[in-house]
């Protein structure tokens, strides 16, 4: 976890000095202050897995996004806004959502918009790389700039984002990456029927590894057995993965892969020992478990868990 705070900052430079740290912490903006004498602000900032969670509070500010600074960035992002006090307007792709305590909305950092705090803001921002974010929606930019709904999941997902302090992630009793996939499939949930609007069906493959993820655990699972649920054939089954450069079985082992390597950090997992967790993973034969995963993520299984090694790619 990180911090920054203009508390120890000489007044006259506090607000350059929030703008430089803005800048390198978060995404680049201009921002101006009603009283830049008085400007007052605190960022704290940890990750949680492929997301960057970041705590602001902030005294009256506006802040721009610029095609300048867009130009110079190199990690599009979407960002899910919580406002935990205070009140702010948007304005992205034409769009403008006036956005209140306990509210939720999406900004996206790779077009130009305006923020305009009218006093103090307490907002929780948690940045998803947007290639991450699309696997879950397809145009995350039709939902931008829209006051996410306040009933139903947009409660459940708000009640999620209230728990999250960047003081505590280390204290989750699941790894970061699977939180942040919590936290996006209750997004998709509160978007609801608004995902549809102006998106694509997601496509073919899209939907067979989906079921791969949903079934990875089946020792036995099949090729022929996945292209029926679909209600294509095996051959259009493989060609689809072919032309992705791929094979079934590869995108099978590497599900398979993951999962275990999540179980693994997972502490609630800590007392099943690794022949187990190859088993509920699909794998008959703990040794070639150990070797693909060794491939994997350089390391052995035991070893990964005992030293809490970061995967690798």
């Amino acid at each position: 976890m990180r911090s920054w705070s203009t508390q120890d900052i000489e007044r006259r430079q506090a607000l350059a000095y929030w703008v430089d740290t803005v800048g390198q912490a978060l995404l680049e903006l201009e921002i101006e202050a009603a009283a830049p004498e008085r400007f007052a602000a605190t960022l704290q900032q940890s990750r949680l897995g492929p997301a960057v969670i970041n705590l602001v509070d902030a005294s009256e500010q506006w802040m721009r996004r610029t095609d300048a600074a867009i130009a110079r960035s190199h990690a599009p992002s979407v960002r899910l806004l919580q406002l935990r006090a205070g009140e702010f307007e948007l304005q992205q792709y034409g769009r403008e959502c006036r956005i209140q305590a306990g509210d939720c909305v999406l900004i996206d950092s790779e077009e130009p918009y305006e923020l305009s705090c009218s006093g103090r803001t307490v907002c929780l921002s948690v940045g998803f790389p947007q290639p991450w974010l699309s696997r879950w929606l397809p145009l995350p930019q039709m939902q931008v700039a829209r006051r996410l709904p306040r009933q139903s999941w947009g409660a459940a997902l708000a009640r999620a984002l209230s728990c999250l302090e960047p003081t505590k992630t280390e204290d989750l009793v699941l790894p970061g990456d699977v939180v942040a996939d919590q936290i996006a499939s209750l997004l998709v949930l509160a978007v609801g029927a608004r995902q549809g609007e102006g998106m694509p069906r997601p496509g073919m493959l899209e939907r067979l590894r989906a079921t791969l993820r949903e079934r990875y655990f089946e020792v036995d699972l099949s090729p022929a057995a996945v292209a029926a649920e679909h209600g294509i054939g095996k051959r259009h089954l493989h060609f689809l993965f072919a032309k992705q450069g791929t094979t079934f079985g590869a995108e099978l082992m590497g599900v398979r892969l993951d999962r275990a390597r999540q179980m693994l950090q997972d502490r609630r997992f800590d007392h099943v020992p690794v022949g187990e967790i190859a088993t509920r993973c699909g794998f008959t034969d703990p040794s070639h478990f150990a070797r693909r995963f060794r491939l994997r993520f350089r390391a052995a299984p035991a070893a990964y868990r005992k030293q809490g090694a970061q995967p690798h790619s």
